[in-house]
C-alpha cells in the first residue's frame, strides 16, 4: 500500500499525539505536543485544510509557550536553589505561576497554629513576624515552609504592617507544578529547607545574642 505524504504526515502527527496524552510529565508532553501540532500544521497545509491549519497552528504556538515557559521555571528554580536565603531577590520566576493580591495594612495573612494553604511573594509593603519580631519585605518569600510542615500547621502570624503588593500561590498549584516537573520539585524542596536552614540559624543568634 501506498503512503503519500499528506497521510505519513497525519499518521505521524497521530502518534506524537498519543504520546502526549501518555506522557507523566509536563517537559516530554509539550515536546510531543509541539511535534504533533507542527506535523498536524503540515499535514493541513498539504491537504488544503484550512481549519486544521489554523487550528494547529495555535495550539503550536500555545505549546511552544507553555514548554518555554516550564523549562525557564525548572532553569530559574535550579538557580534560586543556589542562592544565599538571606538574599531572597531571586523568586520572580514563580510569578507566572502565582496570582497578585492587594491588601490592606493591618491585614492578618495567616496566624500561627492555622492549616496554611498557600505561600506567599512580597512585591512591595512590609509583613511583621510578631512571634521574632521580623520584618518580610519586598522579594522575600513567605509561608513555603508550611508546604512541608507536619499537617501545613503555620508555625508563626503574619501581619501585614503596611499596604502590602504580594503574589499568592495555594499549596496544591505548587504539588501539581512538582508532580508535572519532577526537577522543579527537587530545586522547590532545596529552597524551602535552604530558607528553613537560614531561620534557624537567625533564631539562634537570637538566642545567643543576650547571653553574650
Amino acid at each position: 500500500m501506498n503512503i503519500g505524504i499528506d497521510e505519513a504526515l497525519g499518521y505521524a502527527a497521530g502518534g506524537f499525539g498519543i504520546y502526549a496524552f501518555r506522557a507523566k510529565t509536563m517537559i516530554p508532553l509539550r515536546v510531543a505536543a509541539t511535534c504533533g501540532c507542527a506535523l498536524g500544521l503540515a499535514y493541513g497545509a498539504v491537504r488544503g485544510a484550512q481549519p486544521t491549519v489554523i487550528v494547529n497552528a495555535l495550539m503550536l504556538a500555545l505549546n511552544l509557550w507553555r514548554l518555554v515557559e516550564m523549562r525557564r521555571l525548572i532553569r530559574d528554580s535550579g538557580t534560586a536553589a543556589q542562592v544565599d536565603p538571606s538574599r531572597p531577590e531571586g523568586y520572580d520566576w514563580l510569578k507566572p505561576f502565582m496570582h497578585r493580591i492587594e491588601l490592606p495594612a493591618g491585614h492578618v495573612l495567616f496566624r500561627k497554629g492555622e492549616v496554611g494553604a498557600e505561600a506567599f511573594l512580597i512585591g512591595s509593603g512590609e509583613v511583621h513576624i510578631p512571634e521574632f519580631d521580623a520584618l518580610v519585605r519586598p522579594g522575600d518569600l513567605l509561608g513555603e515552609i508550611g508546604l512541608l510542615a507536619t499537617g501545613n500547621q503555620r508555625t508563626a502570624t503574619a501581619v501585614c504592617r503596611t499596604p502590602v503588593r504580594a503574589w499568592r500561590v495555594s499549596y496544591d498549584e505548587l504539588k501539581e507544578l512538582c508532580l508535572q516537573n519532577p526537577q522543579f520539585c527537587l530545586h522547590l524542596a532545596t529552597v524551602i529547607v535552604r530558607r528553613y536552614e537560614h531561620n534557624l540559624r537567625h533564631a539562634r543568634r537570637e538566642v545567643e545574642a543576650p547571653a553574650a
